[in-house]
């Protein structure tokens, strides 16, 4: 394979003035065009605004214009007969490409970056660069011209516009991740983990307390805050692990910059605070020695505002070599914050509104009454996760004369505060009849009467058993309720078999009862339709499973209540689900 010759000289281009007058001289003399010619290329090349070189095989400058000069911050004559590396010591990588290009004769076109000289500023730049190989008439290698075009403004809106696409695309995943769920505890920490490690090596989230400060105060003041989430980055050695855990009520000082945001509504950042600053943001001594073993050197404040008013603030903190919080982190903080505002203050209304409900459904349903001699009891409550709403479910154990217990489970048609209202006043009818020594199907039907005659907008069912341990027997009676499972002891579980009477309130009446045997140590297990009955399928699906469950009558009864729930509650169940287990001893 023939390869080039390199050239065995080379020498500095001559200069300007000489290439004119030789140019002139030729003119004159009337010789050939080729030094006129000459003398426009060299004016082309001296006065465009590409920076221009031709470098010789040891890749040493024989020329380069104004231009190229101004970018290097040294004059033409320095540079000539001195290699590119040795003028511009951070120009290893276009030294590299001459290299190539002079070894394959392939001409290249490069983006580089660099810091122009004689910018004041220092700022970052880039530049294309296009490279090819001069080769003689005889195909000798003279050397590598260059042309470089300063590109920056380019680079910076391309750059500027994949910034644009990843911020809209980080503030759509917030508002996926962080509105994507109604618990609060959750939404806050999706966003905690947005920020740590990406933005930050510690972040917590603090709201407004409903139980203390519940509304931002008009001048800061001492404010109780409930910390929702904490996260630290992977790696931080034990002691630096977070000073404070999720669900930790924190006070905040009237100097505070918690406190500030609060009332200003504004981010407040510290980078590198002081002592004195330092002292402000912890409020004990404790938490200010734990806040140094930290090591954050950098801390920002940012109010969570939704509907006009602060729900709570994000902290977030920069430690060991993480560098400062700059102004462009902090504007995009604010718009993270700001989106995941929204979906937290819409989670925190309704975890407020859910437990608030939940409370209010246990205050109705309350602890069962201590049973009688020789049965104990357990019970569970699942309310429905479609919403706030209260149900109308309940359960009751009523101790009666005789070493008797009336068990109860019903469910009032329909949620919300009028079906829980209808539900206590089925309670409290049944418990009053149950103490007047009515049989069981009596009881429903005096029930059914007097709903009826009070005019409640509302039916329910339920199933009643009067249990007396000491007679070995039950009496059950339904009202258009689910029937109990029975397991007596050595046998397998089994539904007991009750005439349906209508759901009370009804008017119909109608009621019947049956006597059961009840053995020592028989287990009888009473459930709301929530647990057996789920939509477009037969409720005797469902109490076929009920009825194949794993359970003896010799299990603990909150072992029985949890392998019903586990096998048979339905994730997001549409109805509430009410177990009541009892056993006779």
């Amino acid at each position: 394979m023939t390869h080039p010759r390199v050239s065995a000289r080379s020498a500095p281009f001559l200069p300007s003035e000489t290439l004119r007058e030789l140019s002139e001289a030729a003119r004159t003399a009337g010789a050939g065009q080729v030094p006129a010619e000459l003398w426009t290329a060299r004016r082309f090349l001296d006065g465009t605004s590409a920076a221009v070189a031709v470098l010789d095989t040891e890749l040493r400058y024989l020329y380069l214009n104004d231009a190229l000069a101004d970018v290097n911050g040294l004059p033409v004559e320095e540079h000539l007969g001195r290699p590119m590396p040795e003028v511009i010591p951070g120009s290893g990588a276009s030294a590299e490409v001459a290299r190539e290009v002079l070894r394959t004769g392939r001409p290249q076109t490069v983006v580089f970056d660099s810091r122009v000289a004689v910018d004041p500023a220092d700022v970052q730049r880039w530049w294309l660069g296009a490279f090819h190989r001069l080769d003689g008439e005889n195909g000798e290698i003279l050397g590598v011209a260059a042309v470089v075009m300063e590109v920056t403004e380019g680079i910076r809106q391309r750059e500027s516009l994949r910034r644009a696409q990843e911020r809209l695309e980080l503030l759509e995943e917030t508002a996926a991740r962080v509105g994507g769920t109604l618990d609060a505890a959750a939404a806050c920490r999706a966003l905690t983990d947005l920020l740590v490690p990406r933005f930050a090596d510690y972040a917590v989230v603090d709201v407004l307390d409903p139980e203390g400060t519940r509304r931002p105060p008009a001048t800061p003041v001492p404010v109780r805050l409930r910390r929702m989430a904490v996260a630290a980055a992977p790696g931080m050695p034990e002691p630096l692990t977070p000073v404070t855990r999720s669900g930790e009520v924190i006070f905040h000082q009237a100097t505070s910059s918690m406190a500030q945001v609060l009332t200003e509504h504004k981010p407040v950042v510290l980078n590198r605070p002081d002592d004195d600053t330092v002292r402000l943001l912890a409020p004990t001594r404790q938490r200010l020695e734990r806040y140094r073993a930290l090591e954050l050197h950098s801390v920002a404040y940012l109010p969570l505002m939704a509907g006009g008013e602060p729900v709570g603030a994000v902290i977030v903190g920069r430690r060991a070599d993480s560098p400062e919080f700059t102004q462009d982190d902090v504007e995009l903080l604010e718009l993270l914050t700001s989106r995941a505002a929204t979906g937290i203050g819409h989670a925190l209304r309704y975890t407020h509104e859910h437990e608030t409900a939940l409370e209010m459904q246990r205050a109705f349903l309350a602890t069962p009454h201590t049973p009688g001699p020789g049965v104990e009891i357990a019970s569970r409550y699942l309310p429905a996760g479609r919403g706030a709403e209260v149900g109308g479910d309940w359960f009751d154990a009523v101790a009666l004369p005789c070493g008797r217990t009336l068990l109860v489970v019903g469910d009032v048609m329909g949620h919300g505060v009028r079906a829980a209202a209808a539900m206590s006043e089925y309670r409290s009818l049944l418990r009053a009849l149950a103490l007047q020594g009515l049989a069981p199907n009596r009881l429903l039907t005096e029930a059914d009467r007097t709903a009826n005659a009070l005019d409640l907008d509302r039916v329910a069912t339920c199933v009643l058993a009067l249990l007396d341990p000491v007679a070995g027997h039950a009496v059950l009676a339904t009202a258009g309720h689910v029937p109990p499972l029975l397991v007596r002891p050595g046998t397998a579980p089994e539904l007991a078999d009750l005439p349906v009477g209508p759901p009370l309130g009804t008017g119909f009446g109608g009621y019947d009862s049956r006597l059961c045997p009840l053995p020592p140590g028989t287990l009888l297990l009473a459930c709301t339709d929530g647990l057996v009955e789920r939509r477009g399928e037969d409720i005797d699906i469902g109490l076929a499973a009920l009825t194949a469950m794993p359970i003896t009558s010799a299990h603990a009864l909150p072992d029985v209540l949890d392998t019903v729930l586990d096998r048979l509650a339905p994730a997001g169940s549409e109805d509430d689900i009410t177990l009541l287990a009892a056993r006779t001893l």
